[in-house]
């Protein structure tokens, strides 16, 4: 009896278990090996199909939810299709128009753009769209600036690198002087420029303790300075389109197990913490020299157990060579993975692109405020 080659026997498996996977996305039943001989065209007899679904079983590619009931694919079986997919579906071109054109207006914050990038990816992909928010506490500064209104009233402004704007007004229990706004704002951009904002406020109480009286008059408004900015901490998580997850009930096991996942995505805490963790991690590969790439977590594969029944696809976006951010789909392991991965790498492209230009306009930002 002639012995099948191994490279063959992996190659039939492989074909199947992405047809298998493939189509249980888009119907969401359990796929039986009399289906699979009648539509995948594969070429294989009934026989060699039951028992490339066997091994595929044995292997923990696939499960039988029932003895009588068709496959479904399993976290791995999942996995091994994300992890093969050569050729990634690129976005229909109405699509990416809609998008750009979106973009095509510069909005003024970058918490709109962040939530507005949220709502695009939900409205796409029929999931959750997650943006997670650069913390503007260690964001290198590119520039602060305080102007002076007169009386001990004083305008602050800040740009960080990643893009936030940030200018309020704040009321001093004393006259500064424009003397001394000239002096601190040459401190400040002589100083800050790169620096986070901990360690400006660092080098601020380290100098002013050594300053002469005059100077120490002016330690308590740059805490009052470096605290506003602490108050305008911007959103961390973005999330729209839970309700389009919550919607997909048919995933879960029982209603606890959605109450749990209503829970996560309401507090939003949890989740902020998982996916800060993910883009830290993501860090760290960038720094060891990879390029960013698109993740893809499914079920079990997330660190939080209430997403064990979901997926979750993620990027991160840039301003330059620096990462500030991660953005991605959160929705059903039935999700179309290869329309969501280029869904998601678009979108952190574009986010990256629309940050970049911001950095060249900065300079503009505080130019418009004096006037």
């Amino acid at each position: 009896m002639r012995q099948l080659d191994p490279q063959v026997a992996q190659d039939r498996k492989r074909r199947v278990l992405q047809w298998v996977v493939r189509n249980y996305i888009h119907t969401s039943r359990p796929i039986a090996s009399s289906i699979i001989a009648e539509e995948a065209g594969l070429d294989l007899s009934s026989a060699t199909i039951r028992s490339i679904l066997s091994e595929l079983e044995e292997e923990g590619y696939l499960v039988q939810p029932h003895t009588s009931a068709g496959r479904v694919p399993t976290d791995r079986g999942y996995r091994f299709f994300v992890d093969y997919l050569e050729n990634v579906q690129r976005l229909a071109s109405e699509e990416k128009e809609q998008i750009e054109e979106q973009y095509s207006s510069r909005l003024e914050e970058l918490d709109r753009v962040l939530a507005h990038t949220s709502r695009l990816l939900s409205s796409a992909s029929h999931g959750a769209g997650l943006v997670l928010s650069p913390k503007i506490e260690s964001q290198g500064l590119k520039r602060l600036e305080l102007i002076d209104l007169g009386g001990n009233r004083v305008l602050a402004i800040v740009v960080t690198k990643a893009g936030h704007v940030r200018h309020w007004p704040i009321r001093l229990s004393f006259s500064p002087g424009e003397g001394r706004i000239r002096a601190l704002n040459r401190f400040l951009n002589e100083h800050a420029e790169g620096k986070s904002i901990r360690e400006v406020r660092d080098l601020l109480a380290e100098q002013l303790e050594r300053a002469e009286k005059e100077m120490r008059e002016l330690q308590g408004f740059a805490h009052a300075l470096l605290g506003e900015l602490d108050e305008a901490e911007p959103e961390q998580l973005f999330l729209e389109g839970a309700s389009s997850v919550v919607a997909q009930a048919e995933d879960f096991e029982n209603s606890r197990e959605i109450q749990s996942l209503v829970r996560v995505l309401e507090e939003r805490r949890k989740l902020a913490d998982m996916l800060q963790e993910q883009f830290r991690r993501q860090l760290e590969t960038t720094k060891a020299g990879k390029a960013p790439m698109v993740r893809v977590m499914i079920g079990g594969e997330n660190a939080l157990p209430e997403l064990r029944h979901l997926s979750l696809v993620t990027t991160t976006y840039s301003v330059g060579e620096h990462l500030v951010g991660l953005l991605g789909i959160l929705g059903s392991k039935r999700m179309e993975y290869s329309r969501m991965m280029s869904l998601v790498d678009y979108m952190g492209r574009v986010v990256s692109k629309t940050l970049e230009a911001w950095d060249v306009e900065s300079e503009g930002e505080i130019k418009r405020a004096r006037r």
